[in-house]
């Protein structure tokens, strides 16, 4: 069987080897619980390739669903698995709650059957098991267990899916999949075919109103940095801001829709600059403050915390 020590090696290689818009196991983290986090983005890297890059629906489900298999085996013990040895050995020193694992791989099963979504409500559903549960897994091994704080996780977590959809917008199309609302492109006067069109003014009112709906989750969670301490609290401010930072360049008027934005190294030394001397704010948001104010309400039904939430980007080392 292969030793603990090579399945955490080859799970860092694997993290380490992919690009991602936001930090994944860095160097922010505390050295101690890097490689539990590495661990989990190589289970959740795999299964997603699983779910995108297999060609045959058929067959991607058969490739989910063995990971499902290995997943649930490694919770009684030992694999014979690079991942799935490591992942043993993290849900039994953190006793990872495993439900949260599973839901990840529910997620990509979902994609290659479901590939529109009536209304936001839909997409809340599906960031329930593709996003959430990283977040919570993240705050989970640093040993908080605040219902609270782990909401905060998924209003941040889920705005980060959306805003990954916005810039994603191309390369979805390829696969035959639409993130955006029905709901949304019907108010916008956009339908399947003009979404792909060259912008204009229907384009530019979609771009606001993802846009809006997706910073009141932002902001909804955005008071979760200050709650917590020591290099964590850094790692998710700088998460944070690196979202609002893809989500404005997304949605930025005269951007294609069709074009992605990609994060620079410039960009996060700016946001580590900005965030770490208290200068990192929200931008304004819009006019369409009905959406931003039903992605807020999403996760916080009150507005009570929303003046502490705009200053939430000071963090506590």
């Amino acid at each position: 069987m292969i030793t603990l020590e090579e399945s955490y090696r080859q799970c860092m290689l694997l993290t380490r080897s992919h690009y991602e818009n936001f930090p994944v196991a860095s160097i922010l983290l505390p050295r101690k619980t890097r490689p539990a986090i590495a661990v989990i983005y190589a289970f959740a890297r795999c299964a997603d390739d699983f779910g995108d890059e297999e060609p045959d629906t058929t067959r991607s489900l058969e490739l989910l669903s063995g990971w499902r298999e290995l997943l649930h085996a490694c919770q009684k013990g030992p694999v014979d698995h690079f991942v799935f040895r490591a992942l043993h050995d993290v849900i039994d020193r953190f006793e990872i709650p495993v439900q949260w694992l599973d839901d990840l791989i529910r997620a990509f099963e979902r994609d290659r059957t479901i590939v529109r979504h009536p209304a936001f409500s839909d997409l809340m559903a599906y960031s329930r098991l593709s996003a959430n549960p990283v977040g919570r897994l993240l705050l989970w091994i640093h040993g908080y267990r605040d219902e609270r704080l782990l909401q905060m996780s998924d209003a941040i977590c889920s705005g980060l899916q959306l805003a990954n959809f916005w810039q994603d917008i191309g390369v979805d199309r390829e696969k035959g999949r639409i993130y955006v609302p029905l709901s949304e492109l019907a108010a916008s006067g956009l339908d399947e075919t003009s979404l792909y069109e060259k912008s204009d003014q229907r384009h530019e009112e979609l771009k606001r109103r993802l846009r809006s709906y997706t910073m009141g989750l932002f902001v909804a969670g955005s008071g979760l940095p200050a709650r917590l301490s020591g290099r964590l609290s850094l790692e998710i401010a700088l998460v944070l801001a690196g979202g609002v930072r893809i989500l404005e360049a997304g949605t930025r008027p005269g951007r294609s829709l069709l074009m992605r934005p990609v994060l620079r190294r410039t960009d996060w030394a700016m946001d580590v600059l900005r965030v770490v001397s208290g200068l990192w704010r929200f931008p304004e948001r819009g006019p369409e403050n009905a959406l931003y104010l039903e992605g807020f309400r999403e996760f916080s039904p009150s507005l009570v915390e929303e003046s502490d939430a705009r200053r939430s980007s000071m963090i506590r080392l």
